[in-house]
This record gives structure tokens, sequence and C-alpha cells, in this order.
């Protein structure tokens, strides 16, 4: 009884993993191990035989095939068997399609480049990096992209200008709303916004000095979206809910700055102004309240009322001499 290590092997596939079998007397012809290891499934196949000691040596091939004597394999040591099928007799959907009817590299690059792409998620640190992959992620359930590569260098930019000009506002929604420039509604489906949270928290909880919207800043983010949205991409139809957000959110930036330049325009006008910015008709609250007899005053201001009758009017009285220390402690 000879024991070997088979393998049934079509082309680089493995039909059949290594296996050991044993091989009776009465098995003499390669063509019985072979049946015996296929179960007589691939009769109508072509195959070649090989055969080596080590599994470290190469393959040396049996010239007969599968008619070979199985003896040798006794006599000359050998105990690793390969069946090979012929690749010219595989069925027909085995066949590797002809050369002249497989894509070409460059036909594979040019519909890559057809692909509608997105910049990379980046590593998140803090808040603003998170609202930057929201961004993305808001982009790509609206299924846009770029084409040609672009989404590193044009895309990552448009990305960053619409977080910047996000991340900026956060913290005055409220100002914003009562001026009645509110969030456009695209960006209030970012998903810290769906939670009802802020991303810059900092300014809020912070121990600093709490900066006010800069006329500057808001007419920087606003012309920096305005040249992105002006570029070629962006008249494409899949960006058609991009866009009018987008302007949307540029008229909030400038109708702001709007209401910042009337304000510092009243503001410089007023004081600049003779008269006075308020008037007693309608920016003052008058209150009677019913005199106190002279005769009625409690101890402790008698003496100040008497320093006072004394005194001409207008003339300067130092009261802390002539008031008690708790009544002091009011002042």
């Amino acid at each position: 009884m000879l024991y070997l290590l088979v393998q049934v092997n079509e082309s680089i596939k493995c039909v059949i993993s290594e296996r050991v079998v044993s091989i009776e007397a009465i098995d003499n012809k390669f063509s019985d191990l072979f049946d015996a290891i296929t179960l007589g499934q691939y009769n109508d196949r072509e195959v070649k035989v090989f055969i080596r000691q080590e599994k470290s040596e190469n393959w040396r091939k049996v010239d007969n095939g599968l008619k070979g004597d199985l003896k040798i394999l006794e006599v000359l040591g050998f105990l690793r068997v390969k069946f090979c099928f012929v690749e010219s007799n595989l069925n027909t959907q085995d066949i590797p399609i002809p050369t002249q009817n497989r894509e070409s590299a460059f036909s594979i690059l040019m519909q890559n480049s057809r692909k509608l792409l997105l910049p990379q998620r980046i590593t998140e640190y803090n808040n603003c990096d998170r609202l930057y992959n929201e961004i993305i992620e808001l982009l790509q359930d609206l299924k846009v992209g770029w084409m040609g590569g672009v989404h590193d260098t044009i895309g990552k930019i448009f990305v960053n200008r619409i977080k910047d000009a996000i991340w900026y506002i956060d913290p005055h929604h409220s100002t914003l709303n009562a001026r009645s420039c509110h969030l456009p509604i695209l960006f209030t489906q970012l998903k810290t916004y769906q939670d009802g949270d802020t991303y810059n928290q900092y300014y809020h909880s912070g121990h600093h000095k709490k900066i006010q919207l800069s006329q500057h800043k808001l007419l920087q983010l606003s012309s920096f979206l305005g040249l992105s949205i002006s570029q070629p991409w962006a008249s494409n139809d899949i960006w058609n809910q991009v866009v009018p957000a987008i302007l949307s959110l540029i008229g909030i930036l400038e109708k702001y700055v709007q209401y910042l330049n009337e304000a510092t325009i009243i503001m410089t006008k007023h004081h600049h102004c003779d008269e006075s910015a308020r008037g007693p008709e309608n920016n003052c609250i008058m209150y009677r309240t019913a005199a106190c007899k002279r005769d009625n005053l409690k101890d402790k201001y008698k003496q100040l009322n008497n320093l006072l009758f004394e005194k001409q009017v207008y003339e300067h009285v130092n009261i802390q001499q002539y008031l008690p220390n708790d009544v002091m402690k009011r002042y």
C-alpha cells in the first residue's frame, strides 16, 4: 500500500484541496488514482500529471499522463502527485476572454474618472472636525460629488468653506434669528443639529472674551462660498439641492452685514449729534413718590436734614460724615 499527497488544479484555482490517499496494489494507473480522487466527475477533461518528492522541489511532468504506471512512484520514491486540467479543453464558459474583447486599462481609467467622489473623512479630534465629516455625510446622502479626481482639491476646498461659515455662526443662531437670518433648511439636517446639539460649545462654556459677529469675517466667508459655486461644476444638475442652500447661506451672511452697517451709521449719527438720542417724552419713566414730612424723619437722617437746610444750593456736602455706618453700606 502506497500513501500519496494528491491535489487537483484547474489553472491557478484549486478544484480539490490537497489530501492524503492510499493506493491498493490493484491500482496500477494514474487514471485510477485520478478517478478515486474526483469520483469520475472530470472524465471528459484532458489532464496533465506532475510528481515530486518534497514540497520544496519543482514538479516533474509524467510523459504518459493518466496512462502512466503508478509503480514509478514507489520505485523513484515520489510521494506527491498533482493533476492539472489542460486549458484548451475547458468548457466554453471557462475559456478566458480574448485579449481584444477585454477592457483596456485606459477604458477602466475613464470609467473611474466618471465616478462621483467626495473628499475623504478626517480623524475627529474636535467638534470642528466632526462638522467637516458630517458635511461630507450630508453631501453623500444627496448623491453628489466631483469627477476627474478634483474631489481632493476643489471638493475639499468647498467643504472647508461650508464648514468655516457654519462654525463661525454656530454660537450666534439666536442673534441671527432675531434679524430673520435663519440657517438654510439643508444644513439643519446635519447630524449634530438633528440631535439638538451645537458644534462650537467652547464659545459658551469657555472662560474667554466672547467675540461678536464681524462684518469683515462675514463678508469674507460669503465671498469664498460665492467663488466656489461660481465654478463650472456647480452648474451640473446633481447640485440642484446644494447650490440654492449655499446661496441662501450667503444671503443671511450678507443680510446681517447690512444690518451691522445700518446700526453703525445710526450710532455714528447719534454720536455726532448735538441733541440727545433719548428724549424724556418717549424714553423716560416717571414715578410719583409721596413727600416725607420734616417732623416724621427717622433719627438717623435728622442731622443730615438740618445740615442741608443750612447750606446753599449746589454747595458740596460730604454726607459720609453725617450718615450712620449701616446707611452708608447701602450706597
